[in-house]
């Protein structure tokens, strides 16, 4: 079941642009860290409604499967980062509810705490007003590269106090190490959360299933600079 729903999501990503391929080496994608990459994965493509509605199919299947096969605890809220990982949340939820029946809330964060009206509910995570002790959370986002961002999720989380995150749901994962341009660490991103953090992270689709499947319609220059890029920041190799 896992290859299909990585098959038909792929297609779509390929399908509505969300998959970005540099069209030369003078036009590769500067990452936060520094990092020229000759692709991107653009999650904030899938903007209209076949999009969206593949997306929550998607990941319905996903988390239900990996609830069915008990790789994961079940769970109270789906939290999405602000801000891609919002309607990830709000769409697995919808998708979970509408192919299982299985109904669950989902929570975000804000960027800025709220100071006004009702704090108790939403001042720093939209949602949590519904949150009592014990609680377990799914948190879910999209593209994982170095993981800066999803250490400061889960460090926001912190705010509900006495709370247990069962796993991490991704849409895409690099299978990159982390560190910056210059400096390369061992680990991947993925390794050290889920070392760090003792979670399991769940990608619907990681980098060398998408190379593999789109490797021959590159061009030469820009095939070779997507194997050269990950054995040099890959925690995987290509070819």
């Amino acid at each position: 079941m896992k290859k299909n729903i990585e098959k038909e999501f792929l297609d779509v990503l390929i399908k509505k642009g969300a998959l970005r391929v540099a069209p030369n080496l003078n036009e590769l994608f500067i990452f936060k860290s520094g990092r020229k990459s000759p692709n991107f994965i653009n999650i904030g493509a899938l903007t209209d409604g076949e999009s969206l509605s593949k997306l929550k199919t998607t990941l319905g299947h996903f988390i239900g499967s990996l609830l069915k096969e008990k790789k994961i605890e079940d769970f109270d809220f789906i939290f999405g980062p602000a801000y891609k990982g919002i309607n990830l949340a709000v769409l697995a939820c919808e998708g979970l509810n509408e192919l299982y029946g299985i109904n669950k809330r989902y929570l975000y964060d804000r960027k800025e705490e709220k100071n006004y009206a009702d704090k108790t509910m939403d001042q720093v995570i939209v949602g949590a007003g519904y949150f009592k002790p014990g609680q377990k959370v799914l948190l879910i986002d999209d593209v994982i590269t170095t993981g800066g961002t999803k250490v400061e999720a889960l460090e926001k989380l912190n705010v509900l106090k006495n709370h247990k995150v069962v796993g991490m749901i991704l849409i895409v994962d690099r299978q990159e190490k982390m560190g910056d341009a210059v400096k390369v660490e061992d680990k991947s991103a993925v390794e050290s959360i889920e070392e760090t953090f003792g979670l399991k992270i769940f990608p619907l689709l990681n980098m060398k299933t998408i190379f593999d499947s789109v490797k021959n319609d590159l061009n030469k220059e820009i095939k070779q600079n997507w194997i050269d890029y990950y054995n040099r920041y890959g925690a995987i190799k290509l070819q």
